[in-house]
């Protein structure tokens, strides 16, 4: 019974390791986000994903929509490897013409 508590204890420190940056300006209106996980517990899409969120929550705190300048990760995990992924970005209007728009059929 100790060990299975010992064993949940350890997997919860190290999950706490993982985590997202804080947004953080590159440019005049540019901002970067990364995440990064811990012993290949995770992919680098799942970790862009995470990216993904953060940058997105950013911007619809400022009342705009998050547009994406580029977009990496560090591939598939493995047991040891370290997975990551991170997103430039910028927050504009919604109706910026920039804006890139889903085409939608008719």
């Amino acid at each position: 019974m100790k060990t299975a508590v010992y064993c949940v204890a350890s997997a919860l420190l190290v999950a706490g390791c993982a985590g997202v940056t804080d947004v953080v300006p590159t440019g005049p209106d540019t901002y970067m986000v990364a995440s990064h996980s811990t012993m290949g517990w995770s992919s680098g899409p799942a970790q862009k994903a995470a990216a993904f969120e953060k940058a997105n929550d950013y911007c619809n705190g400022l009342g705009k929509v998050m547009q994406v300048i580029k977009a990496r990760d560090s591939g598939n995990g493995a047991f040891g490897k370290i997975s990551s992924g991170e997103v430039d970005f910028r927050c504009i209007n919604s109706d910026d013409p920039t804006l890139k728009r889903p085409v939608r059929d008719k």
